[in-house]
């Protein structure tokens, strides 16, 4: 007589991972129906989803209107002004208060468009921010500049020598890309 073991084929085997055939797995897709591994599985709805079918189809902290696009443009470019305005005023200083500026905008921007995350959101802060500080600091440096034409008016007239423009603008348009600057990080470490 032999005393050869045989396996029990009426008890069931355990299934292989379709992304990983080296794991074994007792569980399947709640939709597809495929054998999925813990590290593949996705908690669904009404279970236990692979990657495929757990996606979601729109991702709602993502994705955004045309409509929220501009409202989030015209929110970031107008604080982004005014950080740009102000820095023409208060200087260096604003490098700190730009930083402060740049977690405003992302709180208005969560306000006026909902709570959204993401290189999108991120993408379209930075662009308000810049496009519209770089308006803002270009009209700060020419009401600067002619309050200055006046004074080196009148300061001509009692022989001190003029200021040029390039000047005006080395010694003044740094601040406003630092406060930029100070406002994006701001901006991102709010955003990220």
């Amino acid at each position: 007589m032999s005393t050869a073991v045989t396996a029990d084929l009426s008890e069931p085997q355990p299934l292989r991972c379709y992304r990983h055939p080296e794991r074994e797995t007792w569980v399947r897709c709640g939709r597809c129906d495929q054998p999925i591994c813990m590290k593949c599985a996705m908690e669904g709805p009404v279970g236990l989803r692979c990657k495929v079918c757990g996606k979601p189809s729109r991702d709602a902290l993502s994705s955004l209107r045309p409509s929220q696009i501009a409202v989030g443009l015209a929110v970031a470019g107008g604080l982004g002004a005014a950080v740009g305005y102000f820095s023409t005023q208060f200087g260096f200083f604003m490098i700190v208060i730009g930083f402060f500026a740049g977690t405003f905008v992302a709180e208005a921007l969560d306000r006026t468009i909902g709570i959204k995350r993401g290189p999108r959101i991120l993408a379209l802060a930075v662009a308000g921010i810049l496009v519209g500080g770089l308006l803002g600091g270009g009209l700060g440096l020419i009401g600067m500049w002619r309050d200055f034409q006046v004074f080196a008016e009148s300061a001509e007239a009692a022989g001190i020598p003029n200021y040029p423009l390039d000047a005006f603008l080395l010694t003044n348009a740094p601040t406003v890309l630092i406060a930029l600057v100070a406002t994006v990080v701001g901006a991102y470490a709010r955003l990220k």
